[in-house]
């Protein structure tokens, strides 16, 4: 027998108010849910530019600030780490359970630097007791030791970090993503891009911040510019407080994390990469000649020639990164000046955050992926420039200008790239492509600290420039090409899925 009339309106009336409060209480977890990320981010990325930014000073006080040698050799032992293992820490990713990947990797990133720390404590005691000692023998069976320890540790933390990233920023955000919407939504794509400007801004304000602070302590242990020339052997203690800091991080990246977990449903569901079938990806043709196979399913993605092209500028050396920063310090520049100037460059890539929301909301992601890396192009050849004048303070004016005015162009086609990527990888191989991301960008770091290695003199930083420049050029040439010219069939695909 049917139900009167008031009674159908009634319940008609509470269960659109149950919705209501559902879809509520649904976008105020979500709304929670993203400031625990932002929050988790924040330490994870401080941590790991303070501890970046100490262990190539580490590293360069040892060799008395004379050769780019140590830092050469850890940026390449990480660098083929991470290239070696990327993908499969992608595949770890894809086939486990997010909540365990994530704090596996959490846990395990951080005790490696923790451990890192230590030797390098030791390293720096011993060049200290050397030195007090005036037998002037630094390097020791004791030394070799530590140094491969910190080698070792040092390329564990930085695979796990690279993982830990690829498990948020490439599965976890677009699974957060879809609580707003349905997937290629425009409401799913303002809150991706809305999210990825946060957690860059988050990212920049860390390389602002961290190395700024991390330098006033170091340059406060420091003890390079006494007589007897110590190499900065008293920089052992700022080593434990470096170990401190991940400790903490360590703490609140677990707590934030779990708790993300509990709030977003989505995240305890699972597309594993079997649903995906890797034969949708590879042929014969392509294992025959000994492509890895995680490569194959790379490279038939349609944003394949936008990640190439980020990736290419990790050959870069015109950042203040270890090279740079080592070669500025090789020239006399204040550890105190270094952390500013590396602040400033941080600070000039924050702006581009800013420069990408106000792009993308008046154009296509595409069109801002591609102005950015031609004005990324522009500024590097600024910076190229420097190498054919003669004045030192015109060639350094030069140098580090056209290399804070890149960083605007760098990041906002970083963050472009991510974004195509959150789009347009499916679901069941993200974390393996975005492991193969990771190993390609590893691969051209690579090869810019094997340039070092081959020209370990600061005099031959030349070298390194005129690799960067070309590789700029280069990406430039594979966005337009790959992505920008054949941005309506994306688009189309895109409408399509």
């Amino acid at each position: 027998m049917a139900l009167p009339t008031t009674q159908q309106h009634t319940r008609s009336l509470n269960e659109t108010s149950e919705l209501i409060t559902r879809n509520e209480t649904g976008g105020e977890l979500l709304k929670k849910a993203r400031r625990l990320l932002y929050l988790s981010h924040f330490f994870a990325q401080f941590s790991e530019a303070a501890w970046q930014f100490a262990l190539i000073l580490f590293l360069a006080a040892f060799t008395n600030y004379q050769s780019l040698f140590l830092i050469s050799t850890y940026g390449v032992t990480s660098g083929l780490s991470i290239f070696l293992l990327g993908a499969k820490a992608g595949r770890f990713v894809d086939g486990s359970n997010r909540l365990f990947a994530a704090t596996f990797f959490i846990w395990t990133e951080n005790l490696s630097v923790v451990t890192a720390t230590i030797l390098c404590y030791l390293l720096l005691h011993h060049l200290d007791t050397a030195i007090a000692e005036q037998t002037f023998s630094t390097v020791t069976p004791w030394s070799v030791f530590l140094l491969v320890g910190i080698h070792f540790w040092g390329s564990v933390a930085s695979i796990l970090d690279a993982g830990f990233l690829v498990a948020i920023e490439r599965d976890w955000v677009v699974i957060m993503s879809q609580e707003v919407g349905p997937k290629g939504s425009p409401q799913t794509q303002k809150w991706l891009s809305e999210t990825n400007v946060m957690m860059k801004q988050i990212d920049l304000s860390c390389r602002i911040v961290a190395p700024a602070l991390a330098g006033l302590v170091l340059g406060a242990f420091d003890d390079s510019s006494s007589q007897q020339q110590t190499g900065g052997s008293d920089l052992a203690s700022a080593a434990l407080v470096v170990g401190a800091v991940n400790i903490a991080a360590l703490m609140v990246e677990y707590s934030c994390t779990y708790r993300i977990y509990h709030l977003i449903p989505k995240l305890a569901e699972r597309t594993h990469r079997a649903a995906v079938p890797e034969s949708e990806f590879t042929n014969k043709n392509c294992r025959r000649i000994g492509l890895p196979s995680a490569l194959i399913i790379y490279m038939k993605q349609d944003v394949a020639w936008a990640g190439l092209g980020l990736s290419l500028l990790y050959l870069n050396a015109l950042t203040f990164g270890g090279l740079m920063t080592g070669y500025l310090a090789w020239r006399g520049m204040r550890l105190e000046t270094v952390g500013i100037w590396r602040g400033i460059s941080a600070a000039v890539g924050l702006c581009g955050t800013f420069v990408f929301h106000f792009s993308v909301n008046r154009t296509t992601l595409i069109n801002t992926g591609m102005w950015s890396i031609l004005y990324q192009f522009c500024c590097i050849s600024v910076s190229f420039s420097s190498l054919f004048v003669k004045d030192y303070l015109t060639s350094t004016s030069l140098l580090i200008g056209g290399v804070c005015c890149s960083r605007i162009g760098l990041w906002v086609f970083d963050i472009s790239v991510t974004q195509l990527m959150q789009q347009y990888i499916p679901a069941g191989i993200r974390g393996q492509v975005g492991g193969t991301q990771q190993s390609l960008n590893a691969f051209f770091q690579l090869l810019s600290f094997a340039l070092a290695l081959l020209f370990p003199n600061p005099k031959e930083f030349h070298i390194y420039v005129s690799a960067g420049y070309c590789a700029a050029g280069i990406a430039v040439v594979f966005f337009a090409g790959g992505i920008y010219a054949r941005q309506g069939a994306l688009l189309m695909a895109d409408e399509c899925t």
